[in-house]
């Protein structure tokens, strides 16, 4: 299990830092990137979450004033990847991580009790007064149940219909962001490596696979550059490290290996620098690879990664105020996208720099 001490020392600060940081000290002052850096680090290595899945199924989180006796607001969070330990990125534990921490760093006048492992029975949620439906999930608006619940929100997927909010990454930007990079370096020759889509049917638990909107907008990118995505894409069934590293080694082993490669995630290409290592091709040298996340790891990584930051904490953040808005009055949905940022690090170079 991580320690502050862990967290300390992959964010360069002093353990007190991290400690008052996590109890959420409104009398101590740090930068917001600092905090933001401390919570998504703190969420990665599984400090925070850990914590919260083991403690029990409700936990309540009191957030109110002295002078107004709270109510409380019962919100389920609906999600069947928000105890899956198997994925090296643990994504949606960062998310749900910032929606609690935003939410408790606000002084209002009511409580919220948060409550999750449902089991694929609409059932289950009657009683709720809000639901954060987190990842992949397809759920029945028109459910009576649903009807029911006045508080809404989809995190990294659409609303049905768009009939209440959604907050989403434009993965068409990511991948447009990526691809701008290696061709601001003169590479054009840029292969993808990604994983498929599953969306979960809520109430059957039955999964669909599909097109993952990453692996879509690299499709779009190559038809519009007369490019045959056949030639450029490589596809496995998940995000997971262990499923890229054989990806990789089988792209090296069948000598189709572009100068550039695009990693759908962080995680992904994690599995890359293994199998690259191993056979002996240097990133940043006979390779550039960029990835997409910006995880906690990738600034340790030799040679540290170029990715696209999605802002993690700041989707859960930014969830977290577009519940209180709907709780403080607001009766139309929404759709936000997040902003993202290119990191540059090393494991790029210019095309010159390739043989």
């Amino acid at each position: 299990m991580a320690t502050l001490t862990d967290i300390a020392t992959a964010c360069g600060v002093s353990k007190a830092t991290v400690s008052r940081v996590l109890n959420n000290d409104s009398d101590f002052s740090v930068s917001p990137q600092t905090r933001s850096e401390i919570l998504s680090t703190a969420a990665a290595m599984n400090y925070d979450m850990d914590k919260q899945l083991r403690s029990r199924k409700r936990q309540s989180l009191s957030i109110q004033t002295d002078s107004i006796k709270p109510s409380v607001l019962k919100i389920g969070i609906l999600s069947h990847d928000l105890s899956d330990q198997t994925t090296c990125d643990d994504y949606y534990n960062q998310i749900f991580s910032s929606i609690i921490s935003t939410l408790n760093s606000l002084t209002l006048p009511f409580q919220f009790e948060f409550r999750h492992s449902f089991h694929d029975s609409y059932e289950e949620l009657a009683g709720l007064d809000g639901l954060i439906i987190l990842g992949k999930l397809n759920v029945d608006p028109f459910h009576p149940v649903m009807d029911t619940i006045k508080y809404k929100l989809s995190v990294d997927y659409k609303a049905p219909d768009n009939l209440f909010d959604s907050i989403r990454v434009d993965f068409h930007e990511v991948v447009h962001t990526a691809i701008a990079h290696f061709h601001s370096l003169g590479i054009y020759d840029i292969g993808f490596v990604g994983a498929y889509d599953y969306i979960t049917d809520y109430k059957t638990g039955k999964k669909k696979r599909q097109l993952e909107y990453r692996h879509k907008a690299f499709i779009d990118y190559c038809l519009h550059d007369h490019i045959d995505p056949a030639d450029r894409i490589w596809i496995t069934d998940s995000f997971h490290t262990e499923d890229c590293y054989r990806l990789t080694n089988a792209i090296i082993q069948s000598g189709k290996l572009p100068p550039a490669l695009l990693f759908a995630a962080d995680s992904m290409a994690l599995g890359a620098y293994k199998a690259f290592q191993e056979h002996k091709i240097e990133i940043g040298k006979d390779i550039s690879i960029i990835g997409i996340d910006n995880l906690y790891f990738t600034s340790f990584l030799s040679p540290p990664l170029t990715t696209v930051s999605l802002n993690i904490p700041l989707i859960g953040s930014a969830a977290g105020q577009m519940l209180l808005s709907q709780i403080q009055g607001r009766n139309y949905p929404l759709t936000v996208h997040t902003p993202i940022h290119l990191v540059e690090r090393k494991s790029c170079r210019p095309a010159t720099s390739h043989p």
